[in-house]
């Protein structure tokens, strides 16, 4: 038996009965449900008193070493935990046993609420609204509801993240492609603004916030990027022009929240656009054409980039990953040149969410592959510093890692695209408790 049929048979005959027939009052052993982690870590108990989990293939950067410090769960909850639970990792094991992108047991049935622990922003373009129940939910239906999410756990939330950003407020903003949506994680104040047909945002891809913690979205099939308010409510667009979008295919973005800039990568157009955060045109940097400009003329930069693909802020400065070059480009905010050094090339014409990219507070550059699920520590000069990680579901194991994002407390959040997770480490050794991560950068 696969280990991912492990106790589905009975599940599925308990939730037969519980939907078909009377509930019990108390439940029998067989059918008692298994944590979805088994955490043998206290959340409070101090960094210096926590056993260090070994990273595998890790390598010293610096004079520090990584340490793990928990998980953003597929459920969507934090979690500190010395072990991997196998049944809340997409792996595709057990891609059978789940529907709808892996967000919940195939034999559960779609009018049941497995409890999602985040509330929905239905996000509808006008004139489409969302159409409420005309009667609200039965308390014995609840009660189902209720007996079925402590079964079988919560809903899924996080089925392949990619950009992840954490704001002022502390809260981990995740774009979920797979899922076409938004995700807002913050306890039980969680939610998630939807996208899809009929909804402004159609696919989410870069993300970044700005000083006010307002959420800045790129949206690739529109070609624009969309910003909301800190509650998830719309606030307006950014490169609509009548019918016509500013950019063709945008990708990674980034803002700069001391001078209130906005960075967006337009791919297939090898450019990268300079904004104000209310859309209007600073500067483009990269190749000078027809094609590239279009109708929105402009002064451009001239500067060889080939398919840029991630973007990052530190130290006033601006790195990209130049990704038809397998290059890192180093330039000032004004967009002036300061350094560039490759990086391993990857065979066959460069990819969207190939790499991930990200700054820590030493100015260090961190460069994660999807190829091989392996995260590198490059100097600015382009030395490699150190490494780590390799394919797999385990602790400081990744499935094709495809964000980064470093806060002001040098903590380093991972995009476990593949297993469905974000994982959180350590860069330096001043952590002082394993409580969920909050920054203020």
């Amino acid at each position: 038996m696969k280990p991912s049929s492990v106790g589905r048979s009975p599940r599925g005959l308990f939730l037969t009965w519980i939907i078909v027939g009377t509930i019990p009052i108390s439940l029998s052993q067989s059918f008692a449900p298994r944590p979805i982690f088994h955490s043998s870590v206290p959340e409070c108990r101090p960094a210096c008193e926590r056993e260090r989990q070994a990273l595998p293939g890790s390598v010293s950067c610096c004079g520090n070493e990584l340490e793990y410090l928990g998980v953003y769960s597929p459920d969507g909850k934090y979690r500190t935990t010395a072990r991997t639970d196998r049944s809340n990792v997409r792996s595709p094991a057990s891609s059978s046993s789940f529907s709808r992108g892996w967000s919940r047991p195939s034999e559960v049935p779609d009018f049941i609420n497995l409890h999602p622990r985040e509330r929905i922003e239905e996000n509808y373009e006008a004139p489409a609204h969302a159409v409420k129940p005309a009667k609200g939910q039965s308390i014995l239906a609840s009660l189902r509801d209720s007996i079925v999410t402590f079964v079988y756990g919560r809903e899924r939330i996080l089925l392949a993240p990619h950009h992840v950003v954490v704001d002022s407020r502390g809260r981990m903003l995740i774009v979920d492609p797979a899922a076409r949506a938004l995700h807002v994680l913050q306890g039980g104040d969680s939610f998630r603004i939807a996208g899809g047909p009929q909804r402004r945002l159609r696919l989410p891809n870069g993300i970044a916030v700005d000083a006010a913690d307002n959420i800045y979205v790129a949206d690739s099939e529109r070609g624009l990027v969309l910003v909301y308010a800190p509650d998830g409510k719309f606030l307006r667009y950014i490169g609509k022009r009548g019918d016509e979008s500013l950019f063709h295919y945008p990708t990674a973005i980034a803002i700069d929240r001391n001078s209130g800039r906005l960075f967006v990568l337009d791919s297939p157009r090898h450019l990268l656009f300079v904004l104000d955060l209310e859309g209007n045109v600073l500067q483009r940097i990269g190749r000078r054409s027809a094609h590239a400009i279009g109708k929105f003329s402009g002064d451009t930069i001239p500067m060889d980039l080939d398919y840029p693909t991630e973007i990052a802020i530190g130290n006033n400065e601006l790195v990209v990953v130049d990704s038809g070059n397998s290059r890192i480009r180093i330039m000032d905010l004004q967009g002036n040149p300061l350094a560039q050094f490759r990086i391993p090339a990857t065979p066959g014409p460069p990819m969207i969410d190939e790499v991930g990219l990200s700054l820590d507070l030493a100015g260090n550059i961190y460069v994660s592959s999807v190829r091989d699920s392996h995260i590198r520590i490059y100097g600015r000069d382009g030395s490699l510093l150190g490494s780590f990680g390799r394919t797999g579901s385990e602790i400081g194991e990744f499935n094709s890692p495809a964000g980064l994002w470093i806060d002001g407390m040098d903590r380093l959040y991972v995009a476990d695209t593949n297993n469905g997770r974000i994982q959180v480490f350590q860069l330096s050794h001043n952590t002082e408790s394993g409580t969920e991560p909050e920054t203020t950068r």
